[in-house]
């Protein structure tokens, strides 16, 4: 069974492309994740009070047409079968019947304060779950160590990039890693997006931004001041 909401795409979540970005398709995404769980509970607010918060570990997101401003789409949610401490989670994007974008997840479980993984099995949630959609999600996405990964930036953790755990949002990536990726974004949309969340960017840090392409495919990896690697990421795009 998947929660479905209703939206209506707004100018603001459009790009100089006039189509939604991908940092504002994960963000619908995840406004049905976050409606889904507070529907069923606990909602991420009440496993933050109760000491927990689901922290993304990896997404593979990929568009099939451009999404516009004024259209009316259907976001669908749903949670899979959770093992060990993996909690897989599903979305589509769905506008006049057709399907336009759609992600598989992976979160984990962990303790605010003594940062804890928890494995699924410690709770029983009501969260509604569905069969798991057929993306590629390696259990470790690694750059191909063939492709040569130039220093191409630099860029501080501000205010607007941070959530209520302190560090930089996952939709935030997205759009920031398209900037560094060496390729013209005008008149181009990302139809395939791959990311691996490592570790955690908090506010004030400054992160070393590292891309390089190879087939076609563009990767970029960001590095921690203390030289942990923060994300890495695989990017298509093609002509809109």
């Amino acid at each position: 069974m998947k929660w479905s909401g209703e939206y209506r795409i707004i100018a603001n979540d459009v790009d100089c492309n006039d189509v939604v970005s991908a940092s504002n398709i994960f963000r619908y995404m995840q406004e049905a994740a976050n409606s889904a769980m507070e529907e069923d509970g606990p909602s991420y607010n009440e496993l933050f009070e109760r000491g927990y918060a689901f922290i993304l570990s990896r997404m593979r997101m990929s568009s099939y047409a451009p999404i516009h401003v004024h259209d009316k789409v259907e976001v669908q949610s749903w949670a899979c079968e959770s093992r060990g401490v993996q909690f897989p989670r599903c979305y589509r994007i769905i506008r006049d019947g057709m399907i336009v974008a759609e992600a598989v997840s992976v979160w984990a479980l962990c303790g605010v304060q003594d940062k804890r993984l928890h494995r699924a099995s410690e709770f029983d949630f009501a969260y509604r779950t569905d069969d798991m959609i057929e993306l590629d999600v390696p259990a470790r996405f690694k750059i191909p160590d063939d492709v040569t990964m130039k220093l191409v930036g630099e860029r501080i953790v501000e205010y607007a990039d941070i959530d209520m755990n302190g560090h930089m949002n996952n939709t935030r990536y997205p759009d920031l890693l398209c900037s560094y990726i060496g390729a013209d974004m005008r008149g181009q949309r990302v139809i395939s997006l791959g990311i691996s969340y490592v570790s955690e960017a908090p506010l004030g840090e400054t992160l070393k931004i590292y891309s390089g392409i190879s087939d076609g495919v563009y990767y970029v990896r960001t590095v921690r001041e203390n030289g942990q690697v923060n994300v890495e990421a695989e990017i298509i795009i093609e002509a809109i």
